[in-house]
């Protein structure tokens, strides 16, 4: 069986709900593909079975699969909050 994991960054549009991906929030990927009509976003991760998680849901993830190396003060926000830096 697959160890549920997170696999990258993501942004959803709100009103939309198309998912973007990067390899962080607002790297260059996701800023050239999302528009400027503004569709607010809510940022999160995709995991690997392909659904979007919102950063504390992804904390979660991440900690249970042992992704976390290093610590970026999200630690303790909500019970744990997913940063990319938090995985490499």
């Amino acid at each position: 069986m697959t160890i549920h994991r997170i696999v990258c960054a993501a942004n959803r549009k709100r009103f939309t709900g198309q998912i973007v991906l990067g390899i962080r929030h607002w790297d260059l990927f996701m800023s050239e593909a999302l528009d400027s009509e503004g569709d607010p976003v809510d940022q999160g991760f995709v995991d690997n079975r392909g659904n979007f998680l919102l950063r504390i849901e992804a904390w979660k993830v991440a900690e249970a699969a042992g992704q976390i190396i290093r610590r970026v003060g999200g630690d303790d926000t909500n019970g744990g909050t997913l940063y990319s830096e938090n995985l490499y």
